[in-house]
């Protein structure tokens, strides 16, 4: 069995322990959609904070971080983290996994090499000279949300904004599993998702697409939907994955139930909208997953209780959403090394969903470095029985 991916592989460097109540923050928070401003628990372009702040980034940096060096250096992208995650949890399984993307001429490149050799994913990354490898600054305040933490990201693109459908070799559509993960920070990609799409569909492959904070299109109409390639694209996605802010954003609505109705009758298969700590809103129309009504379903209790218990275990909410989507692409093939597909469980997707995103709190970043194969399948699996008890799968 194959997995392929395409999408948003980046270096995150992380603050940890900001505080949003600083000045140097409160002088940077968006004031209008898309003006350049900083976006609590969303992104913006370091270009674009330049020309709101009135000041070269470092500086801008420097003022946020106090001029201090990131807390973690770690790779991530909600492509290439989703798909190490799945490559370590099925290595056992035999399932290859395989990223598509690209990256500079620089240190930030082979610290990405570096980070991909110690996992069983396999890569093909397109190299462009002259361009440095895309990177986000997470500033992280672990006082939000009750305590639990929130993020903003401030990414600059570079090599990303290089790579194109163009660039996806015949071989990414001899998969069984597509992933397109992140694409908003990969524009040429982003635009053209629809012609990826269409193409993955008709050599009969699953296709799985999470999204990301789209600050290009924020900015460019911020009071329109956001596109998704064009239109049709939406036929196309038998998963579709959003957090709730996306949700609204691609929508064009203002409650999530009815960005959900949207959503859905925009023709996907299947939809998942994750709300950090609160109930992820689900449902299916009955092809790949199980026919299900729009329903709530619990993030993981069992990794509530245990950083409740002991919260020195917890580190920051970084990459909880890419290993939420590393998670259902493990559900589904899983489920398709049973020689099954049709009928998966959507109960089931959302155990491997939820342990992942929980299970990422106990580390710093989105990536797990494992010391061994199947190290990280095994502190899973208590995880997910867990959850699947809770649900009653």
């Amino acid at each position: 069995m194959r997995i392929a991916g395409a999408g948003c592989c980046l270096i995150d460097s992380i603050y940890m322990g900001c505080s949003y109540a600083d000045k140097a923050f409160e002088e940077l928070w968006s004031r209008e959609k898309g003006d350049g401003g900083l976006i609590e628990g969303g992104l913006v372009f370091s270009e674009d904070l330049q020309l709101f702040a009135k000041k070269p980034y470092q500086q801008i940096l420097d003022s946020l971080t106090k001029s201090r060096k990131p807390d973690v250096v770690n790779l991530g992208g909600p492509a290439v983290v989703a798909l190490v995650h799945a490559a370590q949890v099925l290595a056992e399984q035999k399932v290859e996994v395989s990223f598509h993307g690209a990256v500079g001429k620089d240190e930030q490149a082979e610290l990405v090499r570096s980070s991909v050799a110690n996992s069983p994913l396999k890569t093909d990354l397109k190299e462009v000279p002259d361009q440095r490898t895309a990177k986000t600054d997470v500033l992280d305040d672990p006082t939000q949300r009750d305590g639990k933490g929130e993020r903003s990201f401030i990414n600059t693109i570079g090599a990303a904004g290089y790579y194109g459908p163009q660039d996806i070799p015949a071989s990414f559509y001899e998969s069984d599993i597509i992933l397109l993960g992140g694409t908003a920070l990969v524009p040429q990609l982003h635009d053209g998702l629809h012609t990826v799409l269409a193409t993955a569909k008709a050599r009969g492959c699953i296709t799985v697409v999470g999204t990301v904070y789209d600050f290009r299109n924020e900015k460019a109409a911020p009071h329109k939907p956001w596109p998704l390639g064009d239109h049709s694209s939406y036929g196309n996605i038998d998963l579709l994955i959003v957090d709730e802010e996306e949700a609204l954003r691609l929508s064009g609505t203002t409650d999530v139930k009815e960005a959900a109705d949207r959503l859905i009758s925009y023709g996907i298969g299947a939809l998942i909208i994750t709300r950090g700590a609160l109930d992820m809103l689900v449902w299916s129309g009955g092809s790949l997953i199980t026919k299900l009504p729009l329903t709530h379903m619990p993030v993981s209790v069992y990794m509530d209780d245990l950083l409740a218990k002991d919260p020195s275990l917890r580190k920051d909410t970084t990459g909880c959403g890419d290993n939420f989507v590393g998670g259902t692409l493990v559900a589904i093939a899983q489920h398709l090394l049973k020689g099954k597909k049709t009928d998966l469980d959507m109960r089931e997707v959302c155990a491997w969903g939820a342990a992942s995103g929980g299970l990422t709190l106990t580390y710093h970043g989105g990536t797990f470095h494992e010391s061994a194969v199947g190290e990280k399948a095994a502190l899973l699996e208590p995880v997910v029985q867990a959850y699947r008890l809770s649900v009653g799968v």
